[in-house]
C-alpha cells in the first residue's frame, strides 16, 4: 500500500502519451533502458493505460527490479464537452467525486497494482470550484492508495488557489515547457495542446520553487528548437562528454536553477532511451572529473538558464 512507502520521484520519467498500440512494448523498453518512472493516464484520448500496465508487468516478470523500485504516475482526466464519453474510464454523468473514484479504480486495474505513486489532475475545469472538488476527491486517496497528488496544464492563479485550500499540497506540476505562450504561438504549434501563459512557464516554475513543488515539464525537445540550436553551438564540449544535443538540453533544463525539475521524456526509439540514461551518467562523471570540466558544463547551463529565465 502507498502508506507503507514514500517513493522518491526519479530524475527521469518515461512519458507514454500518444504511444497507443505500441505502449506496452515501449514501456517495457524504457524500463529495460533504465527508466524507473512511468507517466500515463486513464483517458483514451492520448493514452493506452492498460497496455502501459502490460509493459510494466512484462518487465517486472523478467527483472530483479520490483514494483517498489518503480514510480508510477497516472492521471484523472476531466471530461471535455464534445469528446466521446467512451474514452473516459468513468461515468461522465456522475458527480466529480464519483468520477475520480471510478477512474482511479480503473487505473489500479490497468496497471496491475494496488497503489500508484502519484495521481495528477490532468487538466483544469472551466469552473474553479469543480477543479477544487476534483482535488478534494483526490486527497481522499492519500496516503492509503496514493503517495502524492499533483496538477497538470495549470496556470499559476489556479495553482495558487488549489494550494491555498488543499489539505494535501501538490507535489508535482506537469506543464508544457516552451517559449511560445497562449497569446503568441510559433512553429511548434499543435492544435488542441495547451500553452503556458508566460514564456517558459516562468510564473508557474517560480511558484514551484517557492512552495517546494516538483516541476515536470513536457514537450521540451520538440517544442524548443531554438534552445536545441543554442546547445548545438557547444558541439565540441558535447562530443568530449559523449552526449547528444538532446540529452544536453534536458540536462540543462534540469539544472536551470529556478525550481526542482523532474524530466519527462517520451522517445519511441530504444537507442535514444539508452542514450539518455547513459548520457546522464557520462555527464555526471565528466563534471566530477575536474573543476575545469565542471566549470565548462556550468557555462553552458548558465547560457540556457538565461534564455529560459530572463529572455
Amino acid at each position: 500500500m502507498a502508506s507503507q512507502r514514500i517513493a522518491s520521484i526519479p530524475a527521469l520519467t518515461y512519458g507514454t502519451a500518444f504511444k497507443f498500440d505500441d505502449s506496452a512494448a515501449l514501456t517495457a523498453s524504457a524500463l529495460r533502458a533504465g527508466f524507473r518512472g512511468i507517466d500515463t493516464a486513464g483517458s483514451a484520448t492520448a493514452y493506452r493505460e492498460a497496455l502501459v500496465g502490460e509493459g510494466i508487468t512484462t518487465f517486472l516478470a523478467k527483472s530483479e527490479i520490483t514494483r517498489e523500485n518503480l514510480y508510477i504516475q497516472t492521471k484523472f482526466s476531466p471530461y471535455k464537452e464534445g469528446k466521446d464519453p467512451s474514452g473516459y474510464p468513468y461515468d461522465t454523468e456522475a458527480a466529480i467525486e464519483k468520477q475520480v473514484e471510478q477512474s482511479f479504480a480503473s487505473s489500479l486495474k490497468n496497471l496491475n497494482t494496488d497503489y500508484v505513486d502519484c495521481l495528477v489532475l490532468h487538466s483544469l475545469y472551466p469552473d474553479l470550484n469543480d477543479t477544487i472538488r476534483a482535488w478534494k476527491a483526490m486527497e481522499t486517496l492519500v496516503p492509503s492508495r496514493c503517495s502524492y497528488i499533483g496538477l497538470s496544464n495549470t496556470d499559476v492563479q489556479t495553482l495558487q488557489k488549489v494550494y491555498e485550500v488543499a489539505k494535501v499540497k501538490p507535489t508535482v506540476v506537469q506543464n508544457r515547457f516552451t517559449k511560445a505562450t497562449d497569446s503568441e504561438s510559433d512553429e511548434t504549434d499543435i492544435p488542441g495542446l495547451p500553452y503556458p501563459r508566460v514564456r517558459y512557464d516562468r510564473d508557474v516554475r517560480s511558484f514551484c520553487r517557492d512552495h517546494g513543488v516538483r516541476y515536470n515539464p513536457w514537450g521540451i525537445l520538440w517544442g524548443n528548437p531554438r534552445l536545441t540550436e543554442e546547445v548545438s553551438k557547444s558541439d565540441t564540449l558535447l562530443q568530449e562528454i559523449g552526449i547528444t544535443k538532446e540529452t544536453a538540453l534536458l540536462a540543462c533544463i534540469q539544472a536551470s536553477g529556478l525550481c526542482a525539475v523532474n524530466l519527462l521524456c517520451g522517445t519511441t526509439r530504444s537507442d535514444r532511451m539508452e542514450e539518455l540514461i547513459n548520457g546522464m551518467k557520462r555527464l555526471r562523471n565528466f563534471c566530477a572529473s575536474s573543476e575545469n570540466s565542471k566549470g565548462r558544463w556550468e557555462a553552458l547551463v548558465n547560457t540556457i538558464s538565461k534564455r529560459i529565465n530572463l529572455d
